[in-house]
Parts: C-alpha cells; structure tokens; sequence
C-alpha cells in the first residue's frame, strides 16, 4: 500500500531526460517536428496568431513548439492537425513541406 499522501499508482521519476542518447534524440525529433509544423501551417498561409486562434493553442506556446523548444502533447497535436485540416500523421511523413495536403 502507497505511503499516506502519495499515489498508489506513484512509479517513480522518469529517467528518460537523465540519459544523454535519448535526450538528444528528444530534442532532435521536437526541432524536426517543429520544423513540419512550421511548414504547414505556412502552406496553409497562416500566421502564428492565426492558428492559435484556430486551434485554441496559445501564439507563445506554438511557437515555441516550432522552434522545438517545448513538447507537444497528443492533444496538442491533434488540435493542431484538426486545425490545419490534416490527418495527425502528416506532421511524422517524410520531410517538412513535402506531403501536407488539404482535406477534402
């Protein structure tokens, strides 16, 4: 049974950013993700401002995702692909400004 005052679920901390390899991927797939996320939001001739409106993201939080200096969670994601108006695994095909494509 859990200590009175924590989760019984309570697994521990995660190790993930304590290890230099998986760090470095991390940050190397959130600077490629921002990068796709930039272009299609470009190619759908938005600004920053605009899309966080239409996604309900704030203009700070976006771009800092761009830049691939935050994370971005699924529900994140998701909006942003609802938004855009792609299905969510545009932002993980290929190269950025290569295959986002409008929804019909």
């Amino acid at each position: 049974m859990a200590a009175s005052g924590t989760s019984p679920h309570a697994h521990g901390r995660s190790e993930i950013w304590e290890r230099a390899s998986t760090r470095q991927a991390i940050r190397r797939e959130q600077r490629r993700l921002g990068r796709c996320l930039r272009a299609v939001r470009e190619e759908r001739e938005l600004t920053q401002e605009r899309a966080a409106e239409r996604t309900g993201i704030h203009p700070k939080h976006l771009q800092r995702i761009e830049q691939g200096s935050a994370n971005a969670t699924v529900a994140t994601l998701v909006a942003l692909a609802m938004g855009y108006q792609v299905p969510l695994r545009t932002f993980f095909d290929g190269e950025p400004g290569t295959r986002a494509r409008r929804r019909s």
